[in-house]
């Protein structure tokens, strides 16, 4: 018993400096905001104010934001009073802290050792890539929460099959699927999980068909309401980050992650498991039960890399699309390690298990070491440069264009369309594609069709363009934005600055150049003769 008492003591000591080091780790880390959360600040804005979620009032609502729970969650702040960067840094950072919580309370439901259960949160706490997304403005850290919370209450569901339990799992599915457009096919898959238990008869068919319709109605009724305001089931996202076809990108950028994130992890779960493993596949029958769950999340993680390896991967900052299947990969290792060590016999083999458990902690050690690394030398400077990036180049721009033009007048910014539409509050066509349903469905492709987006802009006629550039001197970007300066339309703008910034360790090739039209520009009087 003395033993168990310092086991549990040892591991609440772990958590509790896991949850210190990312709280000093947030609290010292560079403010910053992606360019891609003031849109989402933008739509919040606009449905306090106008009662619609749109991105140009007056225009044709068009859904150009991922997954409705956030943007209503900081659309509320606002109507209380809470500036959407406040709440969702707030919302981002709970979630981040709230996530680490739950993998604990998950792997203490599965009767997972204390000393498991904290080499998991360790890793979790201190993974580099995270802190980023905790502070981005973005759901990513709500979508990795709500994930991992979906997959626990389906856990409690399965295992104790009781009204709360119940209710508990229906709540954690709808938000899951109101947080993004994955989140619907992970919740399905769930729900299939949980049917599937129903058919073998683990589970009374009345409990999941009253969880299936609990979750159905709610989730079916925003789709309507999206319907009614958008008139697509899918939000323009999807089809602005559409690719041209299969790459290999996406899998590139997940074995990357895989290998920085889950491999120490990994390795350790197999040097307890395959010694003895015989024994270790007997133990298997203890999460038997949850099989079905796992084989939902694994072709739910399957098919989200198959839809991604179709989709242009922008804006990757810190593996964003793979960070919130962190924790379930932490999951699978933790439960492999548990079933590794209830093989480890300490009495018969006292040498072997002490290699073991020595090779064990000194891979999670160098794995922490190197997170820890990972931070302090890459992402926190990334962190620091973008902002200053923002801050001196598209804050400025934003600034310049608020006093030179009206506050009805059209702009084109190409391609980040966040801060410079959040701050002027102008009409904006946005070459990010995605808030615009017409660029997103018409892509340059070299051919007699792309004058029909040169027709498009111009039609606005545009007070002002905002384009990035990698060149100081010139626009040199894409053959699309060549070919909106070559338009003879635009013989009517004139370059009103370039934008620069000193922050150059990861920002070295980034200008913006903003053109105005010439009614727009201060006219300077000629000399006198």
């Amino acid at each position: 018993m003395g033993i168990r008492v310092r086991e549990q003591q040892l591991g609440i000591l772990v958590l509790g400096v896991a949850l210190a080091y990312a709280g000093l780790t947030l609290w010292s880390a560079p403010a910053w905001t992606v360019d891609d959360a003031y849109i989402l600040f933008r739509y919040a804005t606009n449905w306090a104010r106008l009662g619609i979620p749109t991105w140009n009032p007056g225009e044709s609502p068009v859904e150009g934001y991922t997954g409705t729970l956030f943007l209503a969650l900081l659309t509320a702040g606002i109507h209380i009073g809470i500036p959407p960067e406040l709440s969702a840094k707030a919302l981002g950072i709970a979630a981040y802290f709230g996530a680490g919580l739950v993998l604990w309370r998950l792997l203490t439901e599965l009767e997972v050792h204390v000393g498991v259960r904290a080499a998991a949160v360790l890793l979790y706490y201190t993974l580099a890539e995270l802190f980023p997304h905790a502070l981005s403005g973005l759901e990513t850290t709500l979508f990795l929460a709500l994930l991992l919370t979906a997959t626990w209450c389906a856990v409690r569901f399965r295992l104790r099959q009781r009204f709360p339990e119940l209710l508990g799992a229906a709540l954690a599915l709808v938000a899951l699927a109101m947080v993004r457009p994955e989140g619907i096919l992970l919740s399905a898959l769930l729900i299939g999980a949980l049917l599937w238990s129903s058919h073998t008869g683990a589970v009374p068919w009345r409990w999941t068909l009253a969880l299936a319709v609990l979750v159905l109605l709610p989730v079916g009724a925003v789709t309507l309401w999206r319907w009614s305001v958008y008139g697509a089931l899918l939000p323009n996202t999807y089809w602005a980050k559409l690719g041209s076809g299969f790459t290999a990108h996406a899998a590139r950028s997940l074995v990357e992650f895989a290998a920085l994130s889950w491999a120490a992890a990994w390795v350790a779960a197999l040097m307890l498991a395959l010694p003895e493993w015989e024994e270790s596949r007997a133990q298997l029958h203890r999460f038997r039960p949850l099989l079905p769950i796992g084989v939902a999340l694994s072709v739910g993680m399957g098919i989200v890399l198959l839809s991604y390896s179709r989709s242009e991967l922008t804006m990757n900052y810190a593996h964003r699309f793979w960070v919130p299947f962190y924790p379930l990969g932490l999951l699978g290792a933790a439960l492999l390690a548990e079933i590794g060590r209830r093989t480890v016999r300490p009495e018969a083999r006292p040498q072997r298990a002490r290699a073991v458990y020595a090779v064990v902690l000194l891979l999670i050690g160098m794995q922490c070491a190197v997170q820890v690394a990972l931070w302090r030398w890459e992402e926190r400077k990334f962190l620091r440069d973008y902002e200053q990036l923002l801050q001196e180049e598209h804050a400025a721009a934003a600034e310049l264009l608020r006093r030179l033009l009206p506050s009805d007048a059209w702009i084109v910014v190409y391609p980040d369309a966040g801060l410079i539409p959040y701050r002027t509050g102008l009409r904006t066509i946005d070459f990010g594609r995605l808030t615009d349903a017409f660029l997103a469905r018409h892509r340059w492709g070299g051919s007699a069709r792309d004058t029909l987006i040169l027709a498009y802009v111009f039609r606005h006629s545009p007070a002002a363009f905002v384009f990035k550039s990698r060149c100081r001197d010139r626009v040199c970007l894409t053959a699309e934005a060549d070919a909106l300066r070559s338009d003879p339309r635009f013989a009517q703008y004139e370059l009103a600055h370039v934008f620069d910034t000193r922050a150059r360790a990861h920002a070295h090739s980034y200008f913006l150049h903003v053109y105005v039209h010439r009614r727009f520009l201060p006219q300077v009087p000629s000399s006198s003769q």
